[in-house]
């Protein structure tokens, strides 16, 4: 153990060369630190009947892990402990009656060393703290199937860098830290072939452990429950437009979003046709939308959950996020605002596939042509009907078009815990 943290050290000195010296010890010390704990927590005995659940970059309760977690809970012979970073999300649970603890804590600190298994729906960096995970196995649900490269594919990202590197002894000591991202074992859940084919490099798995098994989250879109009470009666009732677009660079390339739509030629449009137009902006958007119109309402704050939200949209509108392929298996009409596609591309992020080769619906540049397809939507909403189900197939193989959580229960028990379901 001694000599391997030596190896690290000097990894580490290596891979800190031109920084400045403060910033450089500071780097140091910290990398040193966590590949130290993260070796260290694999000597740590991990229990099959603990399973710690994370999501949201560890922001919220929502998503596949929530849904995983329910489920799991409901087995007496194992504990299930959501990990968080953020309070309200700890007392809610807390309240509901379930075991949760914040990551940093002393209790959540054992919870995420002894577990055998972690579940997750980012990265173990993003949802956990990684240091004490290194141990465990990983089974990553990820949120979303969409065109976006992202970490191992991304070469924006510190991995891609790493692995890239043409200098081959950086490369072969920045791998050591690429991976304290990455518990003992690592399973990734797919949803398709084709998405499977890319997942790989993309969340450095082998391909054995990518698991085309679905998007819990999903299943919503197949039955009621009394989650769905939790979306306003308003919108459960009335024909709804929703606009959900994806960030530009973190927020550095946004466009005021009045510079985007003439949001009262828009609401004229939707009181004529009888819709609503709702805005889930994203986090990093830029500008205010007026709340001057009736037929336009900005629920960017609200806390409505996303799917529950495309499950009661009549039309969606967005640009190259990934919540359209989710939308797909609803076969409703959608249509892509990519006004600054080429922007996008150069200065955002490079996409798995072509984007005219999968996005179902039209493609609009300007604000006008945008009108004239939505009401082309409104009239007429089978239209592009084949071309989405042939984009569907892609993201989701045909038995992933339908509710998929006791499918990833049943894998999980009986492949991955070797434990009795309930």
């Amino acid at each position: 153990m001694i000599e391997t943290v030596q190896i690290i050290l000097l990894i580490l000195i290596l891979l800190s060369v031109n920084r400045p010296l403060l910033k450089k010890s500071k780097l140091i010390g910290k990398r040193t630190l966590v590949v130290m704990v993260h070796l260290l927590s694999k000597l740590v005995p991990k229990s099959r009947k603990l399973v710690i659940f994370g999501g949201e970059n560890g922001q919220g309760f929502r998503g596949n892990t929530k849904y995983l977690f329910l489920e799991m809970t409901k087995n007496p012979d194992i504990k299930c402990v959501w990990i968080s970073k953020n309070n309200k999300v700890i007392a809610y649970l807390l309240r509901q009656g379930f075991h949760a603890h914040k990551h940093h804590s002393l209790k959540g600190i054992y919870y995420q060393l002894r577990a055998k298994l972690v579940i997750h729906s980012h990265s173990i960096n993003d949802d956990f703290s990684k240091s004490f995970l290194g141990g465990a196995i990983s089974y990553n649900t990820w949120h979303g199937v969409g065109l976006k490269k992202v970490w191992g594919a991304n070469k924006n990202t510190f991995s891609y860098k790493v692995l890239h590197d043409p200098n081959p002894i950086r490369r072969f000591f920045g791998e050591f830290v690429v991976k304290t991202n990455l518990a003992k074992k690592n399973y990734m859940v797919s949803t398709s072939e084709t998405v499977s084919s890319y997942y790989p490099e993309t969340f450095l798995v082998p391909k054995a452990n990518v698991l085309e098994l679905g998007q819990v989250r999903n299943d919503v879109f197949f039955k009621e429950t009394e989650e769905d009470e939790w979306i306003p009666e308003w919108i459960r009732n009335e024909k709804i437009i929703l606009y959900m677009p994806t960030h530009r660079n973190f927020g550095k390339l946004e466009r005021d979003i009045n510079l985007v739509f003439d949001f009262q030629i828009l609401n004229e449009l939707c009181r004529e046709k009888g819709y609503t137009f709702l805005v889930k902006r994203h986090m990093y958007s830029s500008g205010q939308v007026p709340m001057i119109y009736e037929r336009i309402v900005d629920i960017s704050e609200a806390s409505y959950d996303p799917q529950l939200l495309l499950k009661y949209t009549d039309i969606l509108l967005t640009d190259y996020s990934s919540c359209y392929t989710d939308f797909l298996l609803l076969d409703r009409p959608v249509l892509f605002y990519c006004y600054d596609l080429e922007l996008y591309l150069q200065k955002s992020n490079e996409m798995y596939f072509n984007y005219f080769d999968v996005t179902p619906g039209p493609k609009v540049y300007h604000f006008n042509e945008f009108l004239g397809e939505l009401e082309r939507s409104m009239e007429t909403p089978a239209l592009y009907k084949e071309d989405r189900k042939r984009v569907l197939d892609i993201f989701y193989s045909k038995g992933n078009q339908q509710e998929v959580l006791q499918k990833q229960i049943d894998y999980i028990y009986t492949n991955i815990l070797k434990v009795k379901g309930r």
